[in-house]
């Protein structure tokens, strides 16, 4: 079996510099970057500790304010471990003090931490499930579906910038249904016939989608990654994650 706590790359540490007391408007940013990225994992892990739906988003928001109280991110050290492992010994602490005590009272932004519509954008197209048979594996899960959906608006969006939207469907079809969803990927014969195309045009569309697919996720887990080699790693075991069986 795998190590869950070596799916997922890192965050960026030298970011979480920022955090340091100093600039407030820096500790923001920071705070919102960690928040967009975290906030989708964060949610499904509490939804199976068993939190009720409708305290769910308090939690979230409560914890990033347990995190600033403890100074949580302030201490994260990448000799000691991955980022995302102090968020998942973090969270579990916390969900354990929750149950414990009533934390909704606490302060928080008056708007969070970031709008909800941000929140949408950054996760794109994806159905976010939860998955796994644990909240820490569901909260990998999540994660790993949350960053593919990152990839393939940046892919949809390049596509259409360049008038190819046609690859990106094809992708999609090929690719990323079958992948994520469990569909039965049509034949290039098919596709050919229903898009107006030869084969042979639809197989050079494929590929064409498909490098710039491993360019932007390879760019995407690059700006954490720590090595080419773990770049490479983190793929594979990215779409091992996203292909478990819940």
């Amino acid at each position: 079996m795998e190590n869950r706590h070596e799916i997922f790359p890192v965050t960026d540490w030298t970011r979480l510099q920022k955090l340091k007391p100093g600039n407030e408007q820096e500790q923001q940013a920071v705070l919102g970057e960690l928040y967009v990225r975290y906030k989708t994992p964060i949610l499904v892990f509490l939804a199976r500790k068993g939190c009720p739906p409708g305290r769910q988003e308090d939690m979230v928001q409560d914890f990033f304010l347990y995190s600033i109280e403890q100074r949580l991110f302030e201490k994260a050290d990448p000799a000691r471990g991955r980022f995302r492992n102090l968020i998942l010994t973090a969270l579990n602490h916390y969900a354990a003090k929750a149950y414990r005590h009533d934390m909704a009272g606490k302060r928080r932004p008056e708007a969070g931490w970031v709008s909800v519509d941000e929140l949408q954008e950054v996760d794109g197209e994806l159905k976010i499930s939860g998955g796994g048979a644990t909240p820490e594996e569901a909260f990998d899960r999540a994660w790993a579906q949350a960053l593919i959906g990152r990839v393939l608006k940046a892919l949809k969006s390049e596509c259409a910038k360049n008038a190819r939207e046609m690859h990106f469907e094809i992708f999609r079809r090929c690719m990323v249904d079958p992948a994520l969803s469990g569909t039965e990927a049509p034949s290039y014969k098919e596709l050919a016939a229903e898009y107006g195309l030869t084969e042979k045009e639809v197989s050079n569309r494929m590929i064409t989608a498909r490098r710039a697919y491993e360019r932007l996720l390879h760019s995407e887990i690059a700006e954490y990654a720590g090595s080419e080699a773990e770049v490479k790693e983190e793929i594979r075991e990215i779409f091992r994650a996203l292909t478990q069986k819940d």
